[in-house]
């Protein structure tokens, strides 16, 4: 298997998993007819990877002279085995054991190593298939979305502090992430149509954990699953004992939430 990926575009858009060279060609037809729609080089070139197996993880961390600091590794619980890629719950501290998570330090200094970074926010995705780490991309850039807002430093600094504060050169005195667990999740979209209302925000901030949720799509807006959609309905998060606690109330809140997502004629009349 292979999976088939645009070179630009974010949040897992166009990116698609292609079991043979027959669904390898028609994913590459599918992704350049959603680079057309974004306005991007449908004729440009794309990437093909091969298809790696094991459990996720993202890897948030601020490069110093050329030393890679590890802020936190975040668990992606939900299996993404294709053919899309969305994302939905991220979990910190990670489960893994001690030497999974040096092998996952080591390779992320590696891949940015051999991209010449040296200074900034990184974001790197590896996984993990028995002892075998692979790292699947690093970028210069910081965790996307609304995600940032699940991690809290020192004495409740941001991830956006400390990097502003690298940048100007001030100083960093504690990067070590709070005692506590904590999470977020991208709320799906389950099918194309008309976000008419999110209903349930009561009962799912009710849930014990849950500290925050957002939604970022207003009603009304017309909303398009992966791998053409570009945007999640918003974000929960959560924060708990541990890792475990924090994922259980993520699950439980999103499951309170009613999204009721309906076809436009539908929608116009409700």
């Amino acid at each position: 298997p292979c999976v088939v990926k645009p070179v630009s575009l974010s949040a897992s858009r166009g990116v698609i998993r292609a079991d043979d060279a027959r669904a390898a060609e028609a994913a590459a037809r599918r992704i350049r007819a959603i680079l057309g729609c974004a306005g991007e080089d449908a004729g440009g070139p794309l990437l093909v990877e091969r298809y790696v197996p094991g459990a996720e993880v993202a890897v948030e961390g601020l490069l110093r002279a050329g030393r890679l600091e590890v802020l936190a590794v975040f668990d992606k619980p939900d299996p993404l085995e294709g053919p899309y890629f969305e994302e939905t719950i991220y979990v910190t501290p990670s489960r893994l054991g001690d030497a999974a998570l040096w092998r996952i330090e080591r390779l992320s200094q590696a891949a940015a190593d051999a991209l010449g970074l040296c200074e900034g926010p990184v974001h790197a995705e590896l996984r993990l298939d028995g002892e075998r780490t692979t790292v699947l991309e690093l970028a210069a850039r910081s965790i996307g979305g609304l995600c940032s807002r699940a991690l809290r430093f020192g004495a409740g600094g941001s991830l956006e502090e400390l990097i502003l504060r690298h940048a100007l050169g001030l100083g960093l005195d504690d990067l070590r992430r709070e005692a506590a667990a904590s999470g977020v999740m991208m709320l799906p979209i389950a099918r194309a149509g008309v976000l008419v209302a999110v209903r349930g925000r009561e009962e799912a901030l009710a849930v014990p954990g849950i500290v925050g949720l957002e939604t970022t799509v207003v009603p009304g807006r017309e909303v398009v699953p992966l791998p053409e959609g570009d945007r999640y309905l918003g974000f929960l998060f959560a924060r708990g004992g541990g890792p475990a606690e924090v994922e259980a109330a993520l699950r439980e809140a999103h499951a309170r939430l009613k999204i009721d997502i309906r076809a436009p004629a539908a929608a116009g009349g409700a």
